[in-house]
């Protein structure tokens, strides 16, 4: 009996610790494509372009967790990589990062946001606990890649600034 209770008592807190480490391994950061004018702009032809590139970013894997914001440019952005990996899109308030970086660090594997030239480096720097480099309004080629590095109180990220060739 003894024995069937410390076989519980194991498998349980070998449960919560694997919950209480839980983090994606990488998270990717992007601001959206480039965008028409107006109020909740669609994207723009090259925005469109630019959009379905971003599949060639992650050809060695096999399933990612996607979130956007609630915005056509943002919607529009992370669509193909809805569709190439048949995945659910989770969209999110880019005004609540605090919450988002929490809904994030539950997660596992690999981590695609669709965000905006604001709230991108914002989200890097809650993830990394770096400074990131500013995006500008006109800049749609940046995005940061954040690596966990795992720690005994939690987790944190490294983040790399990248440049797509796209």
């Amino acid at each position: 009996m003894n024995k069937i209770i410390l076989a519980i008592t194991f498998l349980a807190l070998s449960f919560n610790c694997s919950l209480a480490f839980a983090a994606p391994d990488e998270v990717y950061l992007f601001r959206h494509s480039e965008k028409l004018t107006g109020k909740n702009p669609a994207l723009s032809e090259e925005g469109k372009a630019r959009a379905n590139n971003l599949v060639t970013l992650f050809k060695e894997h096999q399933n990612i967790h996607l979130f956007s914001s609630n915005y056509k440019r943002t919607l529009q952005t992370a669509a193909p990589l809805q569709a190439h990996f048949n995945t659910k899109l989770n969209v999110y308030n880019a005004g609540e990062l605090g919450d988002l970086k929490n809904e994030l660090l539950k997660l596992k594997g690999v981590v695609v946001v669709i965000g905006h030239s604001n709230t991108t480096p914002q989200l890097a720097e809650l993830l990394s606990n770096e400074k990131v480099p500013a995006m500008s309004e006109t800049q749609f080629t940046q995005y940061f890649i954040l690596h966990n590095k795992p720690r005994s109180n939690g987790t944190d990220y490294d983040v790399t600034h990248h440049t797509m060739s796209f």
